[in-house]
């Protein structure tokens, strides 16, 4: 994290279906869109990046910030994963 305190930490995600894969290495946008892409291409699987500022905030859509009610799915996830 850098100096500045104020500055929130974002989570990265993608929506595929009605299932979030988290992108725990995604340090921006930017890394979050190249993956959502290479899905798209290489698995014919429509992506779409989602975010969140903390794990008490719902999921938002990247592009227009519309809510994504698929919080509990990238929880359970999360617990499969460890």
């Amino acid at each position: 994290m850098t100096a500045d305190s104020s500055r929130r930490t974002v989570q990265w995600g993608v929506l595929i279906g009605l299932a979030v894969r988290p992108l725990p290495k995604a340090r921006n946008v930017t890394d979050a869109v190249l993956y959502a892409c290479h899905l798209q291409t290489s698995k014919r699987l429509k992506a779409s990046v989602v975010y969140r500022d903390s794990d008490t905030e719902n999921w938002r859509r990247w592009i227009d910030e519309t809510p994504v009610p698929t919080q509990l799915a990238l929880d359970l996830y999360d617990k499969e994963a460890q």
